[in-house]
């Protein structure tokens, strides 16, 4: 339930684009691939307390999320490849070195966020109340970024 809250603010507040490609993804509005076009950066399973963070979620076509999660280094240059000559004709290219990038601040902010040892506990579990605080911080900070 909160997930699809989360998908369904991020949907109303940013541009129905691709992070990646500029694909617009209207066409999936209604359709159960839907919620194929939100892609957590850093993996939910993996990074939990980022699991409700909005910084940490980008819109994509349902494709390009497979390629993200499953898809190797090759098959998203290949992708790339193709949709710069076949689908948009030149005028659209797939950027995977901005998620990358992305991934890349997401891990730094993580560890600032959620230190492994906190008030000197090594493997620190952050209260319910703990991780409230933080991520609501975070996403207010990360709202404030698009004014």
């Amino acid at each position: 339930m909160a997930q699809t809250l989360i998908f369904k603010t991020l949907w109303s507040r940013l541009p129905s684009k691709s992070f990646i490609s500029g694909l617009w993804l209207r066409e999936y509005v209604n359709t159960p691939l839907w919620g194929n076009c939100f892609l957590y950066i850093l993996p939910a399973e993996k990074y939990r307390y980022f699991k409700y963070y909005f910084g940490n979620i980008i819109l994509c076509t349902p494709g390009e999320r497979g390629l993200w999660m499953q898809g190797s280094d090759e098959d998203r240059i290949q992708y790339s490849l193709d949709i710069e000559e076949k689908k948009s004709g030149g005028k659209c290219t797939a950027n995977w070195s901005g998620v990358h990038e992305l991934e890349t601040e997401l891990k730094k902010q993580y560890v600032k966020s959620f230190p492994f040892t906190y008030k000197g506990i090594v493997a620190y579990h952050y209260t319910l109340d703990d991780q409230q605080r933080i991520i609501g911080r975070l996403n207010k900070e990360f709202w404030h970024s698009f004014k």
